[in-house]
C-alpha cells in the first residue's frame, strides 16, 4: 500500500507541472562529523561502516603526505589483481579504470605501473599515495535498512553521497572525495527464475518468465545462471557490470539488443530506497512514475535500486562473425571501416550485434564479434563474404576469420567475447554518439561516416598508443574507436510504460565511442588532454549526427547539451518534475544527472572542462 500510495503522490504532482530544479546541496565537509556521529552510524548498520583508502595504499611508504608503512602481503595482492576485472570488483576502492579513483584536477593519484604491477619502488618516497576521489568513508551495504540509515544520515549531516558497485562506471559517478559511500557489491541473494512472473501489484501474470538478482549481481553470475536453466538474458559484454544498478539506470545495452531489446525493454520489475528512505515496488502496474524514470533516468539519481526481475528469454543458437586481424599499413584500417560502414545497414536488418573495433597503430587488433539468432549458418557466411575476403586478402595477417555457430549466448560469450574482455588497471577517457541508420542507407551518408569515423581514429590514437599498453584482448573494449552495434534495431518498440532513454536510441544502428586511454602516473595536464581528445573526439561524431543523441553511460563528460542528448527534451522535462517531488534537496545526485548541479564539491577531482 505505501508503494500505490507513494505513485499516487508523485502523479498528482507531475501533472500539476512542477518542473523547477531540485535546491541546491550545500555539503558539509566531512572532517566536521564528529567520532560519536560516525559511531552511531555504525551501529545503525550493523557495524558495516568503515573507512575508505585507496586500493594501492598498502604499496607506498607515504599516504597523503605522512608516513605510512606499507604491508607486502597486501600490496602482492593488489598488483597481483591490479589488472583483473573480477579481483577489482570486489575490492570497495577499486575501479575498473583507475582515473576515477584519482583526483584528476589536481594530478594526484595512487596507481601502480600498468606495465609493470610488481615494481617495487612505490614503497620508496617521495612517491607519496593520495586520497584521492575515493570516499573517505563507506557502508558495506547488506540489506534495504543500510541504505536506508545511510540517507538518514546524509539528509541530517549534509555529508556527500556517492553509489558505488562494481567499480565500473566511465564517467566517475561511483567516487568523489570527501564523501561518504554506499557500497551495493555484496547485495547478491541467489538468482530466482519464476515461470509466468507476475509483477507485484498486478491483477494478472505477465505471460513472460522472470529472473530476479540483487543489486550486486554482475553477468557473470547472470550468463552462469541463464546457461544452466536454458534461457537467454540481454546483458553486457563486461563479467562485472552491475546488471541492476548504473547499467539499467542508463538504458543498458548489449550484443543481443538489436533483436533482444535494450536492458530497459526487458525489465519486468525493480524494487529501491527513494531519496527519503521509502522501499518501494516500481512495474507497469504500480509506480510507473518511478518505473519509467529508474529505467534509463541516469543512475545515483532517483533511488538505489536493491533489486531487478528482466526478461528469461527461450536459449537462441548464434551465427558468430570472430574476425581479427594485425595491420600496421593504415589504408587497410580505413578499407576495414569503409566496408563496415557500407554493409552496417544490411547487418542491422540481419539481426548482426555485437562489437567492431579498427585498430589505428599496429599494435592494436582490428576486428569484430558480431552474433545474430536470425541467420542460418549458410545465410550467415554469405552475410559477412565481403568482410571475411578482404581479411583473407590481406595475406598472413588474420587470426581469426571465421564465422561459427553457437548453441547459446553463454557459450558464444565465453568462447569469442571473454577473451577479448576490455583492459582493466589503466585510466579511460570516453565520447561517444549513437549514429541513426539514415546515415547509413545512401553512398553520400556513407562516405560521411567514413570520414568522420577515419577522422577519429587518427585523433584518438596517438594519446592511447603512447600512454597505455594495449594488447589483443582489447578488442571488445580498450581500443582507441569502437563501433557497438547494440542499438534495438530489430526490436519492437511497443511498452506500454515507456522507458526514459533517449528515442534517439531507436533511430541508432551503431553506437560509437572513441577515446585514449591514460597512464596511472598521469599528471593534471595529462587528465586534461586525455579528456580535451575525448571531448574532440565525440565533437566531430556530434556534428556527423547532430540530431541523435548519446548513451549515458559511455559519453563524452563534457558533453555539451547532456539534457537533449540522453533523454530528449520530452523526457528530461518529465525526469525534471519526478526528481524534483521524489529528492527536493538532491540527496541523490552525479555528474551530468537529472537536476544536478556542476558547483557540488563532489566533483572537485573532475578535470577541468576543455577550453
Amino acid at each position: 500500500m505505501a508503494a500505490i500510495r507513494t505513485f499516487c503522490v508523485l502523479l498528482g504532482l507531475y501533472f500539476a507541472g512542477v518542473n523547477a530544479s531540485p535546491t541546491k546541496r550545500a555539503s558539509t565537509p566531512i572532517s566536521s562529523i564528529t567520532s560519536s556521529q560516525w559511531a552511531a552510524l555504525n551501529q545503525s548498520v550493523g557495524g558495516r561502516l568503515a573507512v575508505g583508502y585507496p586500493l594501492a595504499k598498502p604499496c607506498y611508504s607515504l599516504y597523503n603526505g605522512k608516513l605510512n608503512i606499507p604491508d607486502l602481503a597486501q600490496c602482492s595482492a593488489v598488483q597481483s589483481g591490479y589488472t583483473d576485472e573480477m579481483y577489482i570488483a570486489t575490492q570497495y576502492a577499486g575501479y575498473q579504470n583507475t582515473n576515477w579513483g584519482f583526483c584528476q584536477a589536481k594530478g594526484q593519484d595512487c596507481g601502480l605501473d600498468f606495465n609493470l604491477p610488481s615494481d617495487p619502488t612505490y614503497y620508496v618516497a617521495p612517491n607519496n599515495c593520495n586520497q584521492g576521489s575515493v570516499p573517505n568513508y563507506y557502508i558495506r551495504v547488506q540489506q534495504v535498512s543500510d541504505v536506508q540509515a545511510a540517507l538518514a544520515f546524509v539528509k541530517s549531516t549534509g555529508v556527500p553521497l556517492v553509489i558505488k558497485n562494481s567499480g565500473h562506471d566511465y564517467k566517475g559517478r561511483s567516487s568523489a572525495p570527501n564523501a561518504l559511500a554506499l557500497w551495493t557489491y555484496n547485495v547478491q541473494p541467489a538468482i530466482t527464475m519464476q515461470k509466468n512472473f507476475q509483477p507485484e501489484g498486478c491483477a494478472a501474470p505477465s505471460g513472460i518468465d522472470g529472473v530476479t538478482m540483487g543489486a550486486g549481481q554482475g553477468f557473470a553470475g547472470v550468463y552462469a545462471f541463464a546457461e544452466a536453466n536454458n534461457i537467454t538474458i540481454v546483458g553486457g559484454s563486461s563479467r562485472t557490470v552491475g546488471a541492476t544498478g548504473g547499467w539499467i539506470s542508463g538504458g543498458g545495452h548489449g550484443a543481443l539488443s538489436n533483436t533482444l531489446g535494450l536492458g530497459v525493454d526487458n525489465v519486468l520489475q525493480i524494487k529501491a530506497v527513494l531519496p527519503n528512505g521509502t522501499y518501494v515496488t516500481a512495474n507497469r502496474c504500480q509506480n510507473q512514475d518511478i518505473f519509467y524514470a529508474l529505467r534509463g533516468g541516469g543512475g545515483s539519481t532517483f533511488g538505489v535500486n536493491m533489486e531487478m526481475t528482466t526478461t528469461a528469454h527461450p536459449q537462441v543458437t548464434l551465427q558468430v562473425a570472430y574476425i581479427r586481424f594485425l595491420s600496421a599499413d593504415i589504408n587497410s584500417i580505413n578499407k576495414f571501416i569503409s566496408l563496415c560502414v557500407m554493409n552496417a545497414d544490411k547487418w542491422a536488418t540481419e539481426g548482426w550485434g555485437g562489437y567492431i573495433a579498427p585498430g589505428a597503430q599496429s599494435v592494436f587488433a582490428s576486428g569484430m564479434i558480431l552474433m545474430t539468432p536470425k541467420l542460418n549458418h549458410s545465410a550467415a557466411v554469405a552475410s559477412m563474404k565481403p568482410i571475411t575476403d578482404y581479411v583473407a586478402s590481406l595475406g598472413n595477417v588474420p587470426l581469426n576469420n571465421e564465422v561459427d555457430t553457437s548453441p547459446s549466448f553463454y557459450q558464444a560469450y565465453n568462447t569469442y567475447i571473454l577473451p577479448n574482455e576490455e583492459k582493466v588497471g589503466l585510466g579511460l577517457a570516453l565520447g561517444s554518439r549513437l549514429l541513426p541508420r539514415d546515415l547509413f542507407t545512401t553512398t553520400a551518408g556513407q562516405q560521411k561516416v567514413t570520414t568522420a569515423l577515419q577522422q577519429v581514429a587518427q585523433m584518438v590514437s596517438v594519446l592511447g598508443a603512447t600512454n597505455t599498453n594495449p594488447d589483443l584482448r582489447a578488442i571488445a573494449y580498450g581500443g582507441p574507436l569502437q563501433f557497438l552495434v547494440t542499438a534495438p534495431s530489430s526490436y519492437p518498440n511497443n511498452d506500454t510504460v515507456p522507458s526514459s532513454i533517449t528515442p534517439a536510441w531507436r533511430s541508432a544502428i551503431w553506437h560509437t565511442i572513441a577515446g585514449p586511454g591514460i597512464p596511472n602516473n598521469a599528471n593534471a595536464a595529462t587528465f586534461a588532454s586525455a579528456f580535451k581528445t575525448a571531448h574532440d573526439a565525440a565533437t566531430v561524431l556530434r556534428n556527423l549526427a547532430p540530431n541523435s543523441g548519446a548513451y549515458q553511460n559511455e559519453a563524452d563528460v563534457y558533453e555539451p547539451d547532456p539534457a537533449t542528448t540522453f533523454w530528449g527534451t520530452d523526457n528530461y522535462n518529465r525526469l525534471l518534475s519526478i526528481k524534483k517531488q521524489l529528492d527536493p534537496n538532491n540527496i541523490l545526485t552525479c555528474w551530468d544527472c537529472i537536476g544536478w548541479d556542476s558547483t557540488d564539491a563532489r566533483y572537485g577531482c573532475y578535470p577541468p572542462a576543455p577550453s
